[in-house]
């Protein structure tokens, strides 16, 4: 008896350690108030979590409002606050950016008023624990003559989330050369230092520029000149607080497109998509695509390209064209990059045969690929995800991919096939999770939602995953366990 007792105790201890299944919750469904209102999730955990919800693309200029609400685990609302993003006179603040740290959500918003000559970035802090949002920070401003002549900021946040930079082009002069102005903080709205700087570059309405700051607070700028001819070049500008050092980016069969800024092992590096500039000239707005021929692996420490890897002839290439960078991720000495052809096109809406003032948006999400690297930047190889789709205007909520690293391997949740899809690559032969049912049960009978795959989060530390599913007019509140 005591034998068989321990072969039973020891059989479902076997199987509790190998056999993982996901489990999968759903709230009650819910209604948005307004079609442009998007969610996003934040501060999630074993105990609940928080959704922001605003609308998207609006043109009222008197208010913005951000509406915060908490939900305990399972999923129900127990508190809730609305705040509006700060004014500028009688001028609503537009949302660039909301970084999310520990216990605070840090909302950064730009405006600018042609009476009052300026165009300013602000800051508000949300605490979680006090449930309070902070009075307006400015944190970036320069007068303006004009909407025409109103220069451009990037916002940039460090791979920690330690830093926040801003850099202002400064407004459209004729005949000078550029002007720019740095400011950098730390997470808490701290500055730390500024920069103001000429540059040897022609003064431009525009510019092909992408802005990064690292962990360390150092400024890069990622600059393209003579972005659309044969001549096209991309140089790096680092700033530091007091000088300003220019160095060479690109070179012969290496054109770099988008990129992002990552730490691996504590370096900085940009991973991302390059041209090889043999076929063709960049097109502007280009409706099938810039073109795209590989990917790259670059050490900003070192200034070294440590790989650049065109596609293989093993896959179908053609359709990878404006590729964004949508995730990197690292474990171990692997770098998993997903990348995805992102297009955005508008028409003037018709009724019937007339053709009215309102506009119609189309997006274009996807071919899509993952780029496998080791972090020395040899390749290990290109997988093809998913073809394109398109959604317009209101549903381009269910566009892109999310995903997410677990023990059977990068976990990529997206639409393919028109619904919620959980596709593990790189699986590890010996993981025990199995896939998940993700079907939504309702009055008897199941159906497959979409996922909003930008809502997707899961709960460090723990084996949880929260995310909003939808079906026709309907919203769920998801959770997926294991």
């Amino acid at each position: 008896m005591k034998k068989l007792l321990l072969t039973l105790i020891t059989s479902l201890t076997i199987s509790l350690v190998f056999a993982q299944e996901f489990k999968t919750e759903y709230s009650t469904s819910f209604k948005k108030g307004d079609e442009k209102e998007i969610y996003k999730i934040v501060f999630p955990s074993a105990y609940g979590f928080m959704t922001l919800h605003h609308l998207d693309n609006v043109m009222m200029d008197n208010t913005k409002a951000m509406t915060l609400t908490k939900y305990d685990q399972s999923m129900q609302a127990i508190d809730s606050k609305t705040f509006n993003l700060p004014k500028l006179d009688l001028r609503a603040s537009d949302l660039q950016e909301v970084i999310e740290l520990e216990n605070q959500l840090v909302f950064i918003s730009k405006v600018m008023h042609k009476k009052l000559a300026k165009h300013q970035v602000n800051a508000q802090v949300y605490s979680e624990k006090e449930n309070v949002v902070s009075e307006n920070k400015v944190l970036a401003s320069f007068p303006i003559e004009g909407y025409s002549k109103s220069g451009f900021y990037q916002i940039a946040i460090s791979p920690d989330q330690t830093k926040i930079a801003i850099v202002a082009n400064m407004p459209f002069v004729k005949k000078t050369k550029e002007k720019v102005k740095v400011w950098v903080y730390d997470n808490q709205l701290n500055l730390l230092w500024e920069q103001n700087e000429t540059l040897a570059y022609a003064r431009d309405r525009s510019y092909q520029e992408n802005a990064f700051v690292k962990n360390s607070g150092e400024v890069i700028l990622n600059k393209t000149i003579d972005a659309f001819k044969k001549t096209r070049k991309s140089e790096l500008l680092t700033f530091n607080g007091t000088t300003v050092e220019t160095q060479d980016f690109s070179s012969a069969g290496f054109l770099p497109m988008e990129m992002k800024l990552i730490n691996v092992n504590g370096q900085p590096m940009l991973a991302g998509f390059f041209w090889n500039g043999k076929n063709s000239v960049i097109k502007i707005n280009s409706k099938e695509g810039e073109d795209n021929d590989g990917a790259f692996l670059f050490d900003l420490n070192n200034n070294l390209l440590l790989g650049i890897h065109e596609w293989s002839d093993d896959i179908d290439a053609k359709d990878l064209k404006s590729l964004q960078v949508v995730d990197v991720k690292i474990s171990s000495d692997a770098i998993f990059m997903l990348g995805e052809k992102y297009l955005e096109d508008s028409e003037f809406r018709k009724n019937g045969n007339t053709i009215t003032t309102d506009l119609d948006y189309f997006y274009t999400y996807g071919s899509s690929i993952i780029v496998n690297f080791n972090t020395k930047g040899t390749l290990k190889g290109f997988t093809p995800l998913f073809n394109s789709n398109k959604y317009k205007n209101t549903e381009k909520e269910k566009g892109s991919v999310s995903a997410v690293l677990l023990e059977n391997g990068l976990n990529v949740f997206s639409n393919n096939n028109s619904h919620i899809s959980f596709d593990a690559f790189f699986s590890n032969p010996n993981s025990t999770i199995e896939k998940p049912n993700l079907a939504i049960p309702e009055n008897g009978s199941s159906f497959l939602p979409n996922v909003l795959p930008k809502t997707v989060r899961s709960v460090k530390d723990y084996g949880m995953i929260y995310y909003i599913t939808n079906y026709g007019d309907r919203y769920y509140f998801s959770k997926m366990t294991w």
